[in-house]
């Protein structure tokens, strides 16, 4: 997956300060580019707050473990922030039922209550950034990344709402990478998502785009990544670049990209 790190420009010594990085995935997984961000931020030391909304924590940690990285052992020493994105629906149905729980934070309030706003899912992310352990210290380098946002549609957000949440995140962070992840399937009519990326896209400075293939299932080419890079400020000369192209297959414990056309069953 080194490869890939040098398609977008990304050097885990010096990762993209201050950049978001979209993932999506459309008719396929694309679930292996977070775990690999992941894994690339935590070895290379940098601290990562990692907002799970798709998968549970056993299920990251199983595949971490496959890369040769405990993501308990990281979470307990304070370089991974693992929040829980799974529990945010229960936290709903427990405030409507059991009354010791009023007047505790709900992440997601804004669901059940018009006048509240996005920042307490903000909030969330802001006090579990906060370096609690390793000496009080932040390493210069951090990682927000979130799996998945279409989540937050598919449970009743709105996409300016997780417009506004992703802002937050952005202003209050700017030294901060975020990497995202959004799917979105084109053979399904979702406005939603469709204007969730559509708005993400504007804002992002490289979208990665995992698509699987147009003649169907193969054993040696398992899908086609997209890599589009631009400059959301517009202050760089020429800040559209060229889009690239590369299919790709997973292994066991890592992924091999190459040019289209030039998998080894082909060549």
């Amino acid at each position: 997956m080194l490869e890939l790190n040098g398609y977008i420009g990304f050097d885990a010594d010096d990762p993209l300060k201050g950049n978001l990085i979209l993932l999506t995935d459309s008719l396929t997984d694309g679930s292996f580019l977070v775990h690999h961000f992941l894994s690339t931020f935590l070895k290379a030391g940098h601290d990562v707050c990692f907002l799970a909304l798709a998968q549970s924590f056993s299920h990251y940690n199983a595949v971490a473990q496959k890369l040769g990285l405990n993501l308990a052992s990281l979470r307990d020493s304070g370089q991974l922030a693992f929040i829980n994105g799974l529990e945010f629906s229960l936290q709903l149905m427990h405030a409507g039922i059991d009354s010791s729980r009023a007047g505790q934070p709900i992440a997601l309030q804004c669901l059940v209550d018009q006048a509240a706003t996005i920042q307490p899912l903000y909030h969330v992310i802001r006090d579990a950034s906060a370096p609690k352990q390793r000496d009080q210290r932040n390493t210069g380098s951090r990682l927000l990344l979130i799996d998945d946002l279409s989540v937050l549609i598919s449970l009743g957000l709105s996409v300016q709402q997780v417009m506004q949440f992703v802002h937050y995140c952005q202003a209050s962070q700017p030294e901060t990478t975020i990497i995202c992840l959004v799917h979105h399937d084109t053979d399904v009519d979702d406005e939603c998502n469709a204007a969730l990326i559509t708005q993400l896209r504007h804002r992002a400075h490289c979208v990665l785009q995992v698509q699987g293939l147009d003649s169907g299932y193969s054993r040696d080419v398992h899908g086609q990544l997209k890599i589009s890079k631009r400059d959301p400020t517009g202050t760089t000369p020429n800040r559209n670049q060229p889009d690239i192209t590369l299919q790709y297959k997973i292994l066991d414990k890592s992924v091999t990209f190459f040019a289209v056309g030039t998998s080894s069953a082909v060549l």
